[in-house]
């Protein structure tokens, strides 16, 4: 074969080379076989083109590799770009030199295969256009989380996955073996963010976090990817503002740069275009108060969980947050409302249409003695929690921070109908495996 500059296929139907010869490489991703010709689907990373091979034009024992090739074979080819409406993406390849560099074997899943055969073949079922263009709209939203904090001045860093104190109430702990020692799975990379900040202002941390939870619904991951920010100087009402401006940019972005996997996953670009600050607010006791009128049986003082999420955004185009939740039912480092002292200064965002919660956030205590009035009344041991008390003994500062469940907000933005289907490997209650 000649030697000549790879191009991929995006570079094709972009229609940069029509008329001219290219070089290209992939996946056989369909294939349809005739007589005289063979039909070939070629996929690369950036998209797929249909690719003519004539046993008129290649060589005898090219056209014979072609005729016995199966899908998901490697090959290699050369040939002219012509422009044809009958082809997907509206230009075809017609090829003049062509080598199997792989054989496949038959490729074990086919059309209409169950969700749980899909699952257990998913290092496989990834080459699928829906999932392979899941994981790029994925791959932007984690770009664009990056540019934006960036440009605002944060610092990315890193925390343990391995801790000694619980993070989260309510939260099951995955125990582990550590030495001769029992640690967890970190629930939140917060308590290990938040000494940062004095250092650096602002940070964050993308990684994962595990729940041990025993939910079986769609929301719900026992290792889920967990974007925390903390940010000094900052009260709960610029905590709030920093939410919307990152889940904004988030959505724009996708709009921006990953047009055609929408297109191609059926979702308008018009939904995430709606989501631009401010978005709507509501407090705890006013959506208690909106689930009771709408006869769900919820008193003040219990969570708001998926029924009562459903009942607040059902009609909602846009996020709401959610502000002021009880002590009893959040974490001890929160901040104390002088307005309601029965309440933090906290909130959740919700997701329109019922996709559940998307942040959790507070502004932070930064007061150490109440800090230790907050362990001694939820029962737990101070003694835990000496090395994050002694935050605020030295120099402590006004300061807040959140959580994104990045899976649940790409499940969201794509209307995918399970948070599984956004994880190129998920974990749940019921799945380890591949």
């Amino acid at each position: 074969m000649t030697i000549m500059e790879y191009i991929h296929v995006r570079d094709v139907l972009d229609g940069k080379h029509e008329g001219k010869k290219v070089h290209l490489r992939g996946w056989v991703h369909r294939i349809r076989k005739q007589t005289k010709m063979t039909f070939v689907l070629l996929r690369d990373p950036s998209g797929v083109v249909q690719t003519v091979i004539k046993n008129s034009v290649v060589s005898e024992e090219s056209y014979a590799d072609a005729s016995k090739m199966l899908i998901e074979s490697l090959i290699e080819l050369e040939g002219i770009v012509r422009a044809d409406s009958r082809a997907e993406g509206g230009y075809e390849v017609q090829v003049d030199n062509f080598v199997v560099l792989h054989f496949a074997e038959d490729f074990p899943i086919t059309e209409n295969q169950s969700t749980e055969f899909l699952n257990d073949n998913r290092h496989l079922w990834m080459r699928s256009r829906k999932l392979s263009n899941v994981l790029k709209v994925r791959d932007e939203v984690f770009r664009a989380a990056r540019e934006y904090l960036r440009s605002e001045d944060f610092y990315e860093t890193t925390c343990p996955m391995f801790v000694s104190t619980m993070g989260e109430e309510g939260a099951d702990l995955f125990e582990v073996e550590y030495f001769d020692r029992k640690v967890f799975l970190t629930q939140t990379s917060q308590m290990h963010l938040e000494p940062q900040l004095f250092a650096m202002e602002k940070v964050f941390i993308l990684a994962p976090s595990f729940r041990g939870e025993k939910s079986r619904t769609r929301k719900h991951l026992t290792e889920f990817w967990h974007l925390e920010v903390e940010e000094a100087w900052c009260d709960h009402e610029c905590n709030i503002k920093r939410q919307e401006g990152l889940i904004t940019h988030m959505c724009q972005s996708v709009v921006n740069n990953r047009p055609d996997e929408l297109a191609e996953l059926g979702v308008d670009p018009k939904r995430l275009l709606k989501i631009k600050p401010p978005f709507e607010r509501i407090t705890y006791e006013e959506a208690i108060e909106t689930c009771q009128k709408a006869g769900l049986d919820i008193k003040w003082g219990q969570d708001i969980r998926t029924e009562a999420e459903d009942i607040l955004t059902k009609d909602r185009d846009t996020f709401l947050f959610v502000e002021y939740y009880p002590k009893e039912i959040k974490s001890f480092y929160m901040k104390n409302n002088e307005d309601d002292s029965r309440t933090y200064k906290n909130n959740d965002l919700l997701a329109p249409h019922g996709y559940g919660e998307i942040i959790g956030a507070s502004q932070r205590e930064d007061d150490g003695d109440k800090i230790l009035e907050n362990l001694k009344r939820i029962g737990d041991d101070p003694k835990k929690y000496e090395w994050y008390i002694d935050l605020r003994k030295y120099g402590s500062v006004e300061h807040s921070g959140f959580g994104v469940g990045m899976d649940r907000l790409i499940t969201w933005m794509l209307q995918l109908e399970h948070i599984r289907d956004c994880v190129p490997f998920p974990r749940t209650v019921s799945r380890i495996y591949p």
